[in-house]
């Protein structure tokens, strides 16, 4: 099976229609569902024939997409977790949001950190949780609670690498080295911090976790080996408290599939530039879903709109009929007759059927 969904960025969204993306885009789930009509609107006329949505880089399935959703606590996860432990938010009004940088960097003991228990009487999670509730009253269905996207009710975060470095910095890396039982310990603080939240918001909305995506988007910065010590054994876990994982590495993770074959609780596989799809085929299965974004090259300004369908060509017949969905996030800068070219190559072959869904 193959299908095709594509998001737009907030810098695009700028860019081509003005939005500017506010502290009250965030915070107030109402005025975010209006600005949210307004995109829709705005690329139902710009992309009539093309799946390509407001879908927050292609962490909302398109089959449970809708533009009527009241998002609380809307915001990236690193971000929210970020905020528990001190950061501030920083909005900018064409970009994403984000936080003031390293709010661990001079963390020296695990036991420094708030257990996760405690993370749930933070006033951001009680404020969150309220507002959940009363929004709830009235329209149960449509509200979408913090570390979900859609009704699909796939949860998301980011991924225990990429938050480390996110909330330390880049001598985490010497750290995992020099003190890898630090590094253990935050790990598992991180997991069950992750889990606790999680199942928290999908309880006030009477709902189960799907899936869990999780972006490990520095994953492929460390081999094989670091993977199995640091990394495989968190997957296992966290996909046994709260559901099958959904794993995002940015670029080629050629080198982590063997790895990835042999860890409990990967339930599919979304990943970038350069990966292998016959590997994929390979090691993991025929069968295994997997989400694939095109190289970034091929989709810059200027680029051979036949290099487009020469990668095409080569990623279907590597993928010998697998479910395989081709996805993309439009950003400033990118060609976007060579992104439609990945529509029409489709359409034109009878593979997906033309149209927004």
């Amino acid at each position: 099976m193959i299908s095709i969904q594509a998001s737009v960025s907030k810098g695009w969204l700028h860019r081509e229609k003005g939005i500017e993306y506010s502290r009250e885009y965030y915070f107030d789930p109402v005025y975010r569902r209006e600005c949210d009509r307004e995109i829709a609107a705005f690329l139902e006329e710009r992309f009539p024939d093309y799946r390509i949505h407001n879908l927050e880089s292609n962490l909302v399935s398109l089959e449970h997409y809708s533009p009527e959703l009241l998002y609380v606590g809307g915001i990236q996860p690193n971000l929210i977790l970020g905020m528990l432990l001190g950061a501030d938010f920083i909005p900018y009004p064409d970009q994403d949001a984000d936080i003031s940088e390293t709010p661990l960097k001079d963390l020296e003991k695990i036991e420094e950190l708030p257990s996760p228990s405690d993370l749930l009487q933070a006033d951001l999670i009680k404020e969150w949780s309220t507002q959940i509730r009363d929004l709830a009253a009235g329209e149960k269905a449509n509200v979408i609670p913090p570390f979900f996207w859609d009704r699909g009710f796939r949860a998301t975060i980011h991924g225990f690498i990429t938050t480390a470095l996110k909330f330390f910095g880049q001598d985490f890396f010497f750290t995992a080295m020099d003190n890898p039982d630090f590094v253990h310990s935050f790990y598992r603080w991180y997991e069950e911090s992750m889990s606790l939240l999680i199942g928290h918001f999908a309880g006030l909305v009477d709902a189960r976790p799907t899936s869990l995506h999780i972006g490990e988007c520095s994953g492929t910065m460390m081999g094989s080996g670091d993977y199995e010590t640091f990394l495989q054994p968190c997957l296992s876990e966290i996909a046994r408290n709260v559901a099958p994982v959904r794993i995002h590495f940015c670029g080629n993770c050629d080198h982590l599939l063997d790895s990835l074959s042999r860890t409990e609780g990967i339930g599919s596989l979304d990943t970038g530039s350069g990966t292998s799809v016959s590997k994929v085929r390979e090691l993991i299965g025929r069968d295994f879903p997997l989400d694939l974004m095109p190289p970034v090259e091929l989709l810059l300004q200027g680029r051979d709109p036949g290099a487009v369908m020469g990668w095409m060509d080569q990623t279907l017949k590597e993928n010998d009929g697998g479910p395989l969905t081709i996805n993309y996030h439009l950003e400033p800068g990118y060609d976007e007759k060579n992104h439609l070219l990945l529509h029409d190559y489709l359409y034109d072959r009878g593979l997906v059927e033309k149209g927004r869904r």
